[in-house]
């Protein structure tokens, strides 16, 4: 099955190429990396979850749009969160993203690899080609 990368590439803090595809189109499919919120220099938007969560889901619609799809066709989220305690806060603005039936999730507390970092998410897209 060939594949075909959508999205910009991303850059890392010193402005380095990251070696991976924003996204991948595998058939039907449409798998998005881990996505921070970030902003167009790639640098890390200061704020609480609720700022950094806004980012991160913006970015995904543009992200999904470039593979062809909408915040519809999202049927899986993982997500990372820095501190247990933006839980809530997160969820209520996903909550507002989505539309039910809602996109399978897992959420987790971890440590994330940038600096200011307090979400991380990915994404799997559903939508077929023909």
């Amino acid at each position: 099955m060939p594949r075909t990368a959508a999205g910009a590439t991303g850059t890392l803090p010193d402005g380095r190429i990251n070696p991976l595809s924003t996204a991948v189109r595998a058939g039907d499919f449409v798998f998005v990396s881990g996505l921070m919120a970030k902003d167009d220099q790639g640098q890390i938007v200061a704020g609480d979850i609720t700022v950094q969560t806004t980012a991160v889901l913006a970015r995904l619609a543009t992200v999904v749009a470039s593979a062809g799809c909408t915040m519809d066709d999202v049927v899986k989220c993982t997500v990372w969160l820095t501190d247990a305690v933006d839980f809530p806060a997160f969820n209520a603005i996903y909550e507002k993203t989505f539309a039910p039936p809602y996109p399978a999730r897992s959420a987790v507390r971890g440590d994330l690899l940038l600096p200011g970092a307090r979400i991380e998410l990915e994404a799997v897209c559903y939508r077929p080609l023909a």
